[in-house]
């Protein structure tokens, strides 16, 4: 992994740990922007709990062919968890999933995402057919609530848009909470649902 990296002119290895123990303090040591993390069968709960100590956008590498393993590093970490990829995938999935989750906007290799789909469909309460809502959405919640659907990240909603990322993130949280969904892949897992 670390050679498929390297051979990136945009992307340098500053570091490298054995478990996550370690990897807290090689990232204070190197305050790294990425950290690949891959998943072990050893990897304990609250080692996961613990990577919200790590101040860098997460890439997970899953042995797993479900996704349910990756779905568990997000479920019990408040870390930025930005990209999912498969260990049987290519290298080059890896590199994108470094570059993607560098700049923001994340990834699923296509190892995983027919799963993680499953996964989070599994997690609704019911199906949705709609958002449901008792107070109706502004104009800009429903224009926002359309790319949202359509896997857009908020980086790039705010270019769209000609918004500050900060006001996106202000109108999903009125939407979540209109639409009483606690996150995005709720709001995703509906609209495939329709």
């Amino acid at each position: 992994m670390r050679g498929a990296l390297e051979q990136d002119p945009a992307l340098s290895v500053v570091g490298e740990a054995g478990d996550i123990g370690e990897l807290i303090t090689v990232a204070e040591l190197c305050e790294p922007d990425i950290v690949v993390l891959v998943d072990s069968p050893s990897s304990a709960h609250h080692d996961k709990e613990e990577l919200v100590h790590v101040d860098a956008a997460v890439v997970i590498v899953v042995a797993d062919a479900d996704a349910d393993v990756a779905v568990d590093w997000i479920r019990r970490t408040q870390a930025d968890v930005r990209a999912l990829v498969h260990s049987d995938d290519p290298e080059e999935e890896l590199v994108t999933a470094v570059r993607r989750a560098g700049d923001g906007s994340g990834y699923v290799s296509p190892g995983l995402s027919g799963s993680l789909l499953r996964c989070v469909r599994a997690t609704l309460p019911q199906r949705l057919s709609v958002v449901p809502t008792h107070t109706p959405l502004t104009s800009r919640e429903s224009e926002v609530l359309d790319l949202v659907r359509r896997g857009m990240a908020n980086k790039e909603i705010a270019r769209r848009l000609g918004l500050s990322e900060k006001t996106i993130k202000f109108h999903v949280s009125n939407v979540l909470a209109k639409a009483h969904m606690a996150s995005r892949a709720q709001l995703i897992a509906s609209a495939a649902g329709m």
